[in-house]
Parts: C-alpha cells; sequence; structure tokens
C-alpha cells in the first residue's frame, strides 16, 4: 500500500527503488522497512522488505481485526497456489539468459536464440546455471 500511495500521491523513483519518501510512509502505517526484513537493515535501496513496529498502526489495527470471527476468511496465500507456481515455473523456463564473453553485457530471449553484442559484435553465450 506505501507503493500505491506513493505512485499516486509521492514522487516514486526508479522502478523498484525504495526511497526516503516511501520509507518515511512505511514508517507512518507502522511497517519498519528494512532490506533484511530484520532490524538493523538499510531503509531504502532498490531490493527492501519490512517488519511490524511493536505498538505501531499496523500492529494495533492488525490486533482489532484478528479479534473478528470472520478475519481468516480475509487472507488469500497468493504464493501457494500451485497453478500459479506452475505457469511462474513455466515463464522462467521459456527465457535464457546469454552473456558476452568479452564485455559481460547480458540478454535474455528463448532459448536456441543466436545473439550478437552490438558492442563487441561477438556471440554471446548462453548461461548454463541459468
Amino acid at each position: 500500500m506505501a507503493h500505491l500511495w506513493q505512485h499516486h500521491f509521492g514522487k516514486p523513483s526508479r522502478s523498484g527503488y525504495h526511497n526516503k519518501e516511501w520509507a518515511a510512509k512505511m514508517h507512518e502505517i507502522g511497517l519498519h522497512p528494512s532490506d533484511t526484513g530484520q532490524p538493523g537493515g538499510k531503509e531504502t535501496g532498490q531490493s527492501c522488505s519490512h517488519y511490524i513496529i511493536a505498538g505501531g498502526p499496523f500492529a494495533r489495527a492488525y490486533a482489532e481485526l484478528a479479534t473478528q470471527p470472520d478475519f481468516s476468511a480475509l487472507y488469500v496465500e497468493l504464493w501457494d497456489d500451485a497453478d500459479a507456481r506452475k505457469k511462474r515455473k513455466a515463464k522462467a523456463a521459456s527465457k535464457t539468459r546469454y552473456t558476452c564473453p568479452v564485455c559481460d553485457l547480458h540478454a535474455w530471449a528463448k532459448p536456441d536464440t543466436k545473439l550478437i553484442c552490438g558492442e563487441c559484435e561477438q556471440p554471446l553465450s548462453a548461461d548454463e546455471d541459468e
């Protein structure tokens, strides 16, 4: 929700970057930004998680909701959907990372695609660990 708030009312940074404005909104709603998801982590950066601030607005709202008899029905685990996992796996398998052996440029394409680096004019090779 902090991302959505920033998109509509703030000044988002480049795609995927969590800036100070986003971190301030997270604090305001009772979530502490952290790149590790634990105390002591960086509050800004390309990859951020969070942890709940004890006694903060989020913790208080959750405590109130948790007393509702039908509260469990409000939660949906998106990552536990077998069909969604199967689709993500198929999508990931349809892409291969290629690397230029000279300048280390990376590109993603379908398996068995023939790519040539625009800088070095060398053929890119498929990464074996991808």
